[in-house]
């Protein structure tokens, strides 16, 4: 039986990894009768969606293999009616900017295949957001947190990717049947055995352990940095450069943070309006899947009893920051100094 599983996202919950690591062991997932087909320079599927968005990861992707159009008959012509299963993931997919997905086309298009499975990843909303915030961060500049944070509320979307999850499965529903999606709590799939990896090797009857693959180096998982002290690192620079790994490990120092202790960049009642706002809508979409996907949960944890707020740095913190920069600075021109009167001496 023909089988096609598309991986839609969202973005921020494990996608690089996940496509990183079956880029990596193509052979031996399609020994498992698992297909990872190459779609242009990369290791995702961009490029399918630039039938229909024209940002640039998807173009350039779909231009170095012939074109959107050539990628998808490609794979109708190959897959549709070969056994197995042919596996996609794009985060592009659930792309909700200017430009989107024709999710009636796409369904259109994968209809070739006996069976369709759609995989939606969730991630909690708070935690969504702030791992948004310090992508941009990280790859342009930070945003005023605030004003982040309210266009996040009044819109319920930050920049192409929309919070509200029932909307998003809402939406879904109008081209796909609740049988052909499937619902992945990036939280629990995270912390489950073999991680996001395992979960997905699992879903895609590979029958394959993710101990037995090649893991993806550390440098090509797109982590994000520890939230606060990297949004506090920020404030220093002004946003002018990006944080040195110095600069953040004396961040993490003045702030007193123990090793592996949770952080968040948003204030506590930021954090508890992200949980009241959105909260109401993921239980009502855990309901509404229960009959075809029994089991499936997606509820607030609690809040680690240690976690620290933005909200909770204090004029202290920041004296001590001062305090530890100074000294840092001192000890720089000490060391200048010291190297101008040997070589004047010598």
């Amino acid at each position: 039986m023909a089988r096609v599983v598309l991986h839609i996202g969202t973005y921020k919950t494990g996608t690089t990894y996940l496509q990183t690591l079956c880029h990596l062991n193509r052979a031996q997932l399609a020994q498992a009768g698992v297909i990872y087909p190459p779609c242009g320079d990369g290791y995702a599927q961009h490029g399918l969606a630039a039938l229909w968005l024209d940002v640039p990861d998807a173009v350039a992707s779909a231009q170095q293999a012939g074109g959107a159009q050539a990628l998808w008959q490609t794979l109708t012509d190959r897959y549709a009616r070969a056994p197995g299963t042919l596996f996609l993931s794009s985060e592009l997919f659930s792309h909700w900017g200017r430009s989107r997905i024709d999710l009636a086309d796409l369904a259109s298009r994968l209809s070739a295949f006996e069976d369709i499975c759609l995989v939606y990843s969730l991630r909690q909303q708070a935690d969504l957001a702030q791992s948004i915030w310090l992508q941009a961060a990280k790859f342009k500049s930070p945003r005023p947190i605030h004003r982040f944070v309210r266009k996040a509320f009044e819109r319920r979307q930050i920049e192409d990717v929309r919070l509200d999850h029932a909307s998003v499965h809402e939406t879904l529903l109008g081209h796909f049947s609740p049988s052909q999606i499937k619902l992945v709590d990036y939280h629990q799939a995270s912390r489950s055995p073999g991680g996001i990896g395992q979960t997905f090797l699992d879903l895609l009857d590979a029958g394959l352990d993710v101990s037995q693959l090649t893991p993806p180096p550390p440098e090509s998982v797109n982590t994000s940095p520890a939230p606060l002290t990297y949004w506090v690192a920020t404030q220093i620079t002004r946003g002018q450069q990006q944080p040195s790994e110095k600069l953040i490990r004396l961040v993490h120092q003045a702030l007193g943070l123990e090793q592996g202790q949770p952080t968040s960049l948003l204030a506590r009642y930021e954090y508890q309006k992200f949980q009241s706002r959105f909260g109401p809508g993921n239980a009502a979409l855990v309901a509404r899947v229960q009959s075809t996907q029994s089991g499936f949960s997606f509820a607030e944890g609690s809040v680690p009893k240690d976690m620290m707020f933005r909200d909770d740095v204090t004029q202290a913190h920041w004296a001590e920051i001062a305090a530890l920069l100074y000294n840092e600075r001192a000890q720089e021109v000490s060391f200048l100094e010291r190297l101008r009167k040997r070589w004047r001496l010598g």
